[in-house]
């Protein structure tokens, strides 16, 4: 939160990651703008995309 990412998104990513989630799928460009070692911030077509390749 204290990098500008509202409240409710940054317990919805804070869930994702204490779930193991490998990805959150976003269209919110301030989530998007963020890296994380911990979990991959993806719009739904770059997850689709990523799918593709690894099948």
């Amino acid at each position: 939160m204290k990098t500008g990412v509202k409240e409710k998104d940054a317990y919805h990513v804070a869930c994702a990651i204490v779930a193991q989630c490998k990805y959150f799928i976003t269209t919110d460009d301030r989530l998007l703008k963020y890296d994380s070692k911990d979990i991959y911030l993806v719009t739904p077509g770059e997850f689709i995309r990523r799918m593709e390749t690894d099948l």
